[in-house]
């Protein structure tokens, strides 16, 4: 019996200018912690919702962006397609309070989790003869101690990102179909500076803006 994997919404290169991931890190170790946070950190975070639009525009736009043909839109609109690669990747949006805000999306969320899982156990190597830990003449493993901190900072880090992420998120709770999963993330349905503010149709607003 074989069970198809999800798939990976990150790659290698995503960790550039954010984590110092060698050039000849080992990709297969690297996807692993991309897929255990997608299911154990990212998945919790933002809700089954908003989880199952992010995979399916994700396989929409790989297939075009491979210049496949029928590729399957899970039946969004380009305007709601937009919406959620805003999203995933992030942009500029205009807040309930009029001003206009940057947020960077639950990828960079999700990278940010990665690394630090990925730093603090692929140090660490399944053999034969047991686990053990990575060591050359020219260099000795960083201490358990600093890797943990490291995992710590990062995820601290993506709990930032996924502050901002949560202001736009507010932003389209009166937009179908996002407005269950607005609520179903976590992000209150009423949000800190849209609290006391008039209702606004901004339905053309929330595409990236681009110079």
């Amino acid at each position: 019996m074989s069970c198809e994997l999800e798939p990976i919404l990150i790659g290698r290169d995503d960790f550039d200018c954010i984590g110092q991931v060698a050039k000849h890190c080992d990709c297969d170790q690297l996807c692993v912690y991309i897929r255990e946070q997608q299911n154990l950190s990212l998945l919790p975070k933002i809700g089954q919702c908003l989880y199952n639009m992010i995979t399916c525009w994700k396989a929409y736009s790989d297939c075009v962006d491979a210049g496949g043909e029928d590729c399957n839109d899970c039946g969004y609109t380009p305007e709601q397609l937009t919406i959620i690669e805003n999203i995933f990747c992030g942009g500029t949006y205009e807040a309930c309070d009029g001003s206009t805000r940057r947020h960077f999306g639950v990828k960079r969320m999700l990278i940010h989790y990665a690394y630090g899982a990925y730093i603090y156990g692929h140090g660490y190597q399944d053999t034969p003869f047991g686990v053990v830990q990575k060591a050359n003449q020219d260099s000795l493993p960083a201490p358990l101690n600093e890797l943990r901190n490291i995992d710590k900072k990062n995820r601290n880090s993506a709990e930032y990102y996924w502050e901002m992420t949560k202001d736009y998120l507010c932003t389209l709770k009166d937009v179908s179909p996002f407005g269950e999963c607005i609520c179903d993330c976590g992000c209150s349905c009423t949000c800190k500076h849209c609290q006391g503010k008039t209702k606004q149709n901004r339905g053309v607003n929330f595409k990236n803006i681009s110079k």
